[in-house]
């Protein structure tokens, strides 16, 4: 990517929209930059070179493998969201990042370098934990409905939370392109394919969901969900 354009890319980020040109010009020296197609796994937790990473287009979802084999989905994420080496995951558990959309770019820089940038700027390394801790409420919230939810409240939960991050609002019906199977909706929210299938025909049948085509969503009515 040219460097032109890997700035400006940093200056329109919402973590480092406040800093100065020369900062600016500072991550640009140590950020590169990343395309991925579906299917590419683009970071693993263990990996000996510690990262991170900024999704610039694109959806992944970040996952690990549950006891019986069976994958994990903890987050999705999509443009401007950060991920990798942030220090908010179970170190213990191996967790990697699954390319979902047709193709992603990425900017990213290694770990330690990342760091010394925060350790310099004290007003970056406020905004950087303020995301960090709400990326941390997010876990938080999800694994309190894995516990404390039926399975339709979670997979009705599912749908209001990724319309809130992925969707286009017009009022309160949201538009949005649905990158994620049956399957993977039932990895996120820890139930079975075939009972998210069940959901989904239900809340079809009743208007609260439309689906056009293979991914796009249509939620006529947010609040009524």
């Amino acid at each position: 990517m040219k460097t032109d354009n890997k700035y400006w890319y940093l200056r329109n980020h919402k973590l480092f929209d406040q800093l100065s040109t020369k900062e600016v010009d500072d991550l640009c020296i140590i950020s590169n930059m990343k395309n991925a197609q579906k299917n590419d796994i683009i970071f693993f937790s263990d990996q000996e070179v510690k990262k991170v990473f900024i999704l610039k287009v694109g959806t992944v979802k970040i996952c690990r493998e549950g006891e019986n084999g069976k994958e994990i989905i903890s987050e999705i994420l999509t443009e401007g969201d950060i991920f990798g080496h942030i220090h908010t995951t179970n170190t213990h558990k191996l967790e990697y990042a699954k390319v979902i959309s047709d193709q992603v770019r990425l900017c990213f820089f290694e770990a330690d370098n990342f760091y010394r940038v925060l350790q310099n700027n004290p007003a970056l390394s406020i905004r950087y934990a303020d995301a960090v801790q709400e990326k941390m409420l997010s876990f938080q919230q999800k694994y309190e409905d894995l516990i404390f939810k039926d399975v339709d409240t979670r997979v009705l939960e599912f749908f209001k939370r990724y319309a809130k991050h992925h969707g286009k609002y017009n009022g309160t019906s949201v538009e949005m392109e649905m990158m994620l199977t049956h399957q993977d909706i039932a990895d996120y929210t820890a139930s079975s394919r075939q009972s998210v299938t069940t959901i989904v025909n239900r809340l079809v049948e009743k208007g609260k969901i439309i689906y056009e085509g293979r991914k796009k969503v249509i939620i006529p009515n947010i609040e009524q969900l």
